[in-house]
C-alpha cells in the first residue's frame, strides 16, 4: 500500500497498529491451546507462510510484509522475444500485441534458494497449501492467517495465468513454463541487484510438457477451491484457467524439458497429476466425480496404466490423490491405499526419526506425515498420528543440536542457510565460504538433519537450502497437526512486532463474501470506482456510514478498507459500502474519509456526525 500524503502516513499507521492489536486479542480469546511440552503447530503453520514471501519475485515487493525484500527482476516484465525458447509463432502477435519485440512474465515465485521460476514447483505448491486448507477444514482460517494465505496463493495464481497464453477461443495457444535457468546459480547476489539475462521456455501444442500442465491446473483450480468464499469472482477466473489447461493436456501429450537443466527433469507420467485435477474440477463442480480407485500402488484410469508406490512430491502426487479422495468418498479403499503406501516408506515411528532421505530430509518426512495423519482421521490417539508428532517435533527443535529447522520459530535455528536473499554475503563471499546470514528469514524449512547428520553451512545445501514445495508440504503437516493437537497461533504476533524483517504494519488484502455473476468473470480493475459511479439505487438501504463490509458496525475492519479504498488498491467492496465510506459527503473516497473514520472509532465522532458533511 502506497500512502499519497503524511497526514495520511500517521492515520493508516495508527489504524493499522489498532487492527493488530484488536486481531491479537481476538485470536488470543478463541485459540486453541496446547499443552506445555508441545510445539505451538498453530503459531509454526502461520509462521511458514513468510517463506514464500522472501520468495516473491517481480514487482509489487517493496513495501510488502517484509522489509528486507524489494521488488526484483522486474526486467521480465519486459522479456525479449528474441531470448523466447521454443516460442509457439501463433502465440507471438498475443503476447506481443504492439509487436515491440518484449512481453510480460513479471511476478510469480523463485523457486528455492536460487531465482528460477519453475511453474511445476509454483502450481505444485499452490496445490499442497490449498490441500492443507482441504484436508484440514479451513485450517489457516482458523489459524488467523487467511488473507495472508489468500495473498500467497493468488500470486502463484497471477503468474500461473500470466504464463498461460489463450487465444481468442479461450483455448490455450502457448506456456511460458519457465523463467530464467542455472545460470543463475553464478550469482551469489540478492536478487534486488540482479541484472543478468533471464531467458524464457516455452512449450506448445507440438511440445507440451503434460506433468507440467497437471501441475498448472492443480495450482489453479486448488486455489479456485480454497478462495470460493472468500474471492469468488478471482476463484472463477482461476477455475477458467485450470480447465483450459486440462483440455490442452489431454489433447496434447508430450514431455518438453528444454531448460531445467536436470534439476526438474521428469518422465512422462502425468497420469497422477491429472487424477489430482480431476478431484479440484470435481470439488469445484466442474467435472465428473473421479472413478479411479487404486490397487496396491497400481491403478488404471482414462489416462493409463501407471505403477506408483513413491511419496508425495512435485513428482509423485498420487498420494495426494487417494488423501482428496478418501476425504470426498469416504470408501476404505483409499484408506487402505494411504497404509500400503506409508508402509511402503517404512512409516514414522514414535520416537524414532525417519531422516532416509538425504537431501531436504525435513520436507519429505513431512510428506509422509500428511499421509499418517488422512490415515488417523480424528484420531490423534492413533500411531499414525503420534508417529507424525514426534516426527514434527524433532523438525522443530527436539533434537540433538537444539535447531528448529523452521527458522525463526522456537529459540534455536541455522544461521547459515543456502537462500541468496537472506544470505547474499558481504564483499563478495559466495556459499563456498559460508557466510552468516544477513536476514532471518522467517518461516523457511530448510532441509535439516537426516540420518548422516547436519552440516550448518551455505554451501551445504541438501541440509540449509528451502523451496517452495519443501514449505508447502511443511504446512500440509503442520496443519494437520494443528487440527489434532492445537496451538496458539496468535503467538506470531509478537514475532511480527518484534522482528526487523517483517512489516507488521502491512496488511493483507481482504477478501469479498459477493458471488461471481459470470464464468468468466468481468476484467478486473486496478482502481476501485468512485463513488459518484456507484451510487445506491432508491431502494437501496439506508446508508449505515463508515460501515464498508456492510457488517452493522463500524470498526477497524471498515478503516482498514476504506484506507485501501482511498489510495486505489484492487479492494473489493460491495456498492453499498462504497458509498458508506463517503464519509465525507463529497461524491469520493479520500484520506479524509480515512480520518473521520478512525476518530469515530477512537470516540471522537458521534453517528450524527459521520452523516454529516465534511471532516
Amino acid at each position: 500500500m502506497r500512502f499519497q500524503n503524511s497526514k495520511y502516513k500517521r492515520a493508516a499507521a495508527a489504524l493499522m497498529s489498532a487492527s493488530v492489536l484488536l486481531s491479537s486479542g481476538s485470536m488470543m480469546s478463541n485459540s486453541l491451546t496446547a499443552s506445555a511440552t508441545d510445539h505451538n503447530y498453530g503459531e509454526a503453520l502461520a509462521l511458514s507462510l513468510y517463506f514464500f514471501d522472501s520468495n516473491a519475485c517481480g514487482s509489487g515487493i517493496t513495501g510488502g510484509p517484509l522489509t528486507w525484500r524489494g521488488d526484483c527482476h522486474t526486467y521480465d516484465g519486459h522479456a525479449k522475444v528474441s531470448e523466447a525458447e521454443n516460442l509457439p509463432g501463433s502465440a507471438k502477435s498475443i503476447i506481443d500485441p504492439d509487436g515491440d519485440g518484449t512481453f510480460d512474465m513479471d511476478g510469480g515465485y523463485h523457486d528455492a534458494g536460487d531465482h528460477v521460476k519453475f511453474n511445476l514447483t509454483i502450481g505444485f505448491s499452490m496445490s499442497s497449501l490449498a490441500l492443507a486448507d482441504y484436508l484440514n477444514d479451513g485450517i489457516f482460517e482458523k489459524a488467523g492467517c487467511q488473507e495472508h494465505f489468500a495473498a500467497i496463493l493468488k500470486r502463484g495464481a497471477d503468474y500461473l495465468m500470466k504464463t498461460t497464453v489463450l487465444n481468442s477461443s479461450g483455448e490455450v495457444e502457448a506456456i511460458c513454463y519457465q523463467v530464467s535457468d542455472t545460470s543463475d546459480h553464478s550469482y551469489w547476489t540478492a536478487p534486488e541487484t540482479q541484472t543478468y539475462q533471464r531467458k524464457t521456455y516455452w512449450m506448445g501444442p507440438n511440445n507440451n510438457n503434460t506433468k507440467i500442465c497437471g501441475d498448472m491446473v492443480n495450482g489453479l483450480a486448488g486455489t479456485a477451491y480454497a478462495l470460493r468464499n472468500f474471492d469468488p469472482e478471482y476463484s472463477a477466473k482461476c477455475l477458467k484457467y485450470a480447465k483450459a489447461l486440462y483440455e490442452f493436456g489431454k489433447n496434447h501429450k508430450g514431455n518438453e524439458q528444454t531448460g531445467n537443466g536436470g534439476m526438474y527433469g521428469n518422465a512422462m507420467d502425468y497420469q497422477d497429476e491429472f487424477l489430482t485435477a480431476q478431484a479440484w474440477l470435481y470439488l469445484n463442480k466442474a467435472g465428473d466425480k473421479p472413478t479411479t480407485v487404486p490397487n496396491s500402488h497400481e491403478y488404471s484410469s482414462e489416462f493409463g496404466k501407471e505403477y506408483d508406490g513413491y511419496l508425495y512430491s512435485w513428482d509423485k502426487q498420487y498420494q495426494g490423490y487417494c488423501c482428496m479422495m478418501y476425504k470426498i468418498t469416504e470408501d476404505e479403499a483409499y484408506k487402505k491405499e494411504l497404509i500400503s503406501e506409508y508402509n511402503n516408506q517404512g512409516g514414522l515411528p514414535n520416537g524414532t526419526f525417519v531422516g532416509k532421505w538425504t537431501w531436504g530430509n525435513s520436507r519429505y518426512n513431512c510428506a509422509v506425515q500428511m499421509t499418517a495423519l488422512a490415515i488417523a482421521g480424528k484420531d490423534k490417539e492413533s500411531e499414525y498420528a503420534k508417529g507424525a508428532k514426534y516426527q514434527m517435533d524433532v523438525i522443530l527443535g527436539d533434537n540433538k543440536y537444539n535447531y528448529s529447522f523452521l527458522i525463526g520459530f522456537g529459540e534455536n535455528w541455522p544461521t547459515h542457510f543456502h537462500h541468496r536473499a537472506a544470505n547474499p554475503g558481504q564483499n563478495g563471499e559466495t556459499s563456498a565460504q559460508n557466510p552468516n546470514c544477513k536476514y532471518v528469514n522467517y518461516g523457511m524449512l530448510v532441509g535439516g538433519v537426516d540420518d548422516n547428520g547436519y552440516d550448518d553451512h551455505a554451501d551445504k545445501y541438501q541440509y540449509t537450502e528451502g523451496a517452495l514445495d519443501y514449505n508447502a508440504c511443511f504446512a500440509l503437516a503442520c496443519a494437520g497437526l494443528y487440527r489434532l493437537y492445537g496451538g496458539d497461533a496468535s503467538a506470531v504476533k509478537q514475532i511480527e512486532q518484534n522482528a526487523s524483517e517483517i512489516n507488521s504494519s502491512y496488511v493483507f488484502p481482504s477478501g469479498s463474501s459477493s458471488a461471481a455473476e459470470t464464468d468468466p468473470p468481468a476484467v478486473e480493475t486496478t482502481a476501485a470506482p468512485s463513488v459518484e459511479e456507484t451510487t445506491a439505487a432508491p431502494d437501496s438501504p439506508k446508508p449505515v456510514w463508515g460501515d464498508a463490509d456492510l457488517s452493522g458496525d463500524v470498526d477497524v475492519t471498515d478503516a482498514v478498507l476504506i484506507a485501501r479504498l482511498a489510495v486505489g488498491d484492487n479492494v473489493i467492496i460491495k456498492d453499498q459500502g462504497v458509498v458508506n465510506s463517503d464519509v465525507t459527503h463529497d461524491g469520493n473516497v479520500r484520506s479524509d474519509d480515512v480520518l473521520k473514520v478512525v476518530r469515530h472509532i477512537a470516540g471522537y465522532v458521534t453517528e450524527d456526525q459521520l452523516a454529516e458533511a465534511g471532516s
